[in-house]
């Protein structure tokens, strides 16, 4: 009875030292499935020191280290650890400033105008022609068209009909145009001196005004007639009826040389004496302003009177342009002259470089600058000899944009 008592106690005692060891050999079988799976799962990139410092620190961490770090929740754990400061790394680095698109420069408003002159181009149109060569009206975000007319009569017509912004022209041309009921108005002055002048052959027998009785005068420009020659005629006895005119436009050194006619009326005198001397041809003149006609503005930009408040800041910006394009080239003649024949080759000639000195002293420093009485006087004149019907208001006449 005791032996067979004892018999059950063994095998007890015996399965119960076997147990573990079945157990502990079943997990050390499945250990490398666990293993794997979790290599899988987990980053092949090394924990950082923070990262471990973070697993110390937390619960899942120690039951990972208890199980030698293979279970497949501590992988994943893990995996999501590494994952979670890459993410939050990126936030923080990334700057702000550069998180949406970069906005767009806007360009400076381009102010576009058309601008017909009264002749080929010629010294006495070098404000505008240096202020597009040395930069002037860039910086002032203007875009200038300068066109040459194909007749010289028609600059301010055009301005008149809307098809241009604006011309170079005289005052004398702007008074007569307004009377005739153009919408016109002087907005610059770019030559504040009187150019218009009558010149003959210093070989001819014109040697004063009254010498050109029977003669014949080309001209380009209606108002070299009236007011201009009837002016002349008249402060010495004469009227227009004792002369012939005959209109040449631009062949006016031709004209002359050729003695097609005798004398010519308007002719710019800055320029013309140089173009006939350089033929070799010397020459007389007689200055209107000598001979009964009042000072004048010599050469002007006009504008149409209806759209100028449209136009009005456009042309603000011109004018400051060219007031510094004047300045620069007063203050630096010789560099002017060289800038102004690489502007426009055509220029590039003795005569034009005499020319160039006889007009850059006449230059108005400030175009803008109106002379109200200079005008006033003008209007009354004409009035007065009956050049025009009826006399029209200062400001109807010439304006200063930049205090208008």
């Amino acid at each position: 009875m005791t032996t067979c008592s004892m018999l059950p106690s063994r095998r007890t005692a015996r399965l119960a030292r076997l147990l573990p060891a079945t157990l502990m050999a079943a997990t050390l079988a499945i250990a490398p499935a666990w293993a794997q799976s979790a290599d899988d799962e987990a980053p092949a990139q090394a924990p950082s020191a923070t990262e471990e410092a973070q697993a110390g620190a937390s619960p899942q961490a120690s039951s990972a280290e208890a199980t030698g770090g293979d279970s497949p929740s501590s992988a994943k754990q893990d995996a999501a650890s590494d994952s979670a400061p890459k993410t939050s790394e990126a936030v923080v680095d990334v700057p702000s400033v550069v998180q949406g698109s970069p906005e767009p420069i806007e360009p400076p408003p381009t102010r576009e105008l058309r601008l017909v002159l009264d002749w080929y181009p010629s010294p006495q149109h070098a404000a505008l022609l240096i202020a597009q060569a040395h930069g002037e009206l860039k910086r002032r975000g203007v875009s200038l068209t300068i066109i040459t007319p194909a007749d010289p009569s028609v600059p301010a017509k055009l301005v008149a009909a809307g098809r241009a912004d604006l011309a170079v022209g005289r005052e004398p041309q702007l008074h007569m145009l307004i009377d005739k009921g153009l919408p016109l108005v002087r907005v610059a002055t770019l030559i504040d001196t009187p150019l218009s002048s009558l010149i003959v052959r210093e070989d001819s027998d014109i040697t004063d005004i009254t010498d050109l009785a029977g003669k014949t005068l080309g001209y380009a420009f209606q108002d070299s007639i009236n007011p201009t020659l009837a002016t002349m005629l008249n402060h010495h006895g004469m009227t227009l009826n004792d002369v012939t005119v005959e209109k040449i436009d631009f062949a006016m050194v031709r004209a002359l040389a050729e003695k097609s006619v005798d004398a010519l009326i308007g002719a710019p005198r800055n320029v013309i004496p140089a173009l006939l001397g350089q033929e070799g041809l010397p020459t007389r003149r007689f200055l209107p302003e000598e001979h009964g006609l009042p000072l004048h503005d010599g050469l002007v930009l006009i504008a149409n009177r209806d759209h100028l408040s449209a136009k009005r800041d456009d042309i603000d910006h011109l004018l400051a342009a060219l007031e510094e394009a004047t300045n620069w080239m007063i203050n630096h003649p010789d560099q002017a002259w060289q800038l102004l024949v690489k502007q426009e080759p055509s220029l590039d000639s003795d005569a034009n470089q005499q020319a160039w000195q006889a007009s850059l002293r006449r230059m108005s420093p400030s175009p803008a600058q109106l002379n109200v009485s200079r005008y006033a006087t003008f209007e009354t004149f004409l009035k007065k000899k009956a050049f025009i019907d009826e006399a029209t208001p200062i400001k109807r006449l010439a304006v200063d944009p930049s205090s208008s």
